[in-house]
């Protein structure tokens, strides 16, 4: 039989290993500093930050205005002369854009855009048949395209095509015989970079190549047979655009 008060002797080695048990529990519990706390609530960590607002929803109808400059030549062939060549001419160019964007495809932005500019190209074609010389004129340009780009929040690089329309005026210098004036349809294509500036309100620059098809001149340039004219023009023009709504 055990006896309390004096050291344990080896035959009691049940109530040995108990009190060292306890022992044990009673110091690790002591020690612990979730004993105090184990009801408390967890620790607040801060939120995860989200670049959702970082993001810039493309999606909308938008106007704008633009300007910049056109550079080309106009390519002319004589049917009367059976010569040919081309002329360099250059101008400013100034208008308005209207356009729609849609971003449904995550980053991806397809969009349709109307522009029209107005301009002053003119250029003197010198075949002998149309002496002293002939002009050829435009004063103005319009393109509808369909644009596609990818967003990276509010930068936006695309690439654009689609129908070029432009007037032509050609005669003889001085114009004896009148003139002939028609409207032009053809192609262009290109690529730009639109970015945010604030909120609804965006810039862009962009290069377009546009063609305007050949077109012939006979009575308003001689009448000894067709003197056909058309121009190909690269345009740089920097815009603002402002979105009217979006989602």
């Amino acid at each position: 039989m055990c006896e309390s008060g004096r050291s344990i002797p080896p035959s009691c080695p049940r109530l040995s290993r108990a009190l060292v048990l306890a022992a044990t529990v009673a110091a690790a519990l002591a020690s612990s500093p979730a004993q105090a706390g184990i009801l408390d609530p967890a620790p607040a960590y801060p939120a995860r930050f989200s670049d959702t607002a970082l993001l810039y929803d493309w999606t909308g109808l938008y106007v704008g205005l633009n300007a910049g400059g056109s550079f080309g030549r106009v390519h002319w062939k004589s049917d009367p002369d059976l010569v040919s060549g081309n002329v360099s001419t250059s101008s400013g160019v100034a208008g308005g854009t209207i356009g729609y964007n849609a971003q449904n495809l995550g980053s991806f932005v397809f969009g349709t855009e109307f522009d029209f500019d107005c301009r002053g190209i003119n250029a003197t074609v010198p075949p002998p048949t149309c002496a002293p010389n002939c002009e050829f004129k435009s004063d103005w340009v319009a393109t509808a395209r369909l644009r596609f780009g990818r967003a990276f929040g509010g930068f936006l690089p695309y690439v654009t095509g689609g129908l070029s329309i432009g007037d032509v005026t050609m005669d003889i210098v001085g114009q004896p015989f009148g003139t002939n004036n028609s409207v032009s349809f053809n192609w262009t294509g290109g690529a730009g970079v639109e970015f945010v500036i604030n909120g609804p309100l965006t810039g862009k620059v962009e290069y377009l190549f546009i063609s305007q098809t050949s077109t012939a001149c006979n009575i308003e340039c001689g009448g000894f047979g067709n003197i056909n004219m058309g121009l190909t023009e690269n345009v740089f023009r920097a815009g603002l655009n402002y979105r009217l709504w979006g989602r």
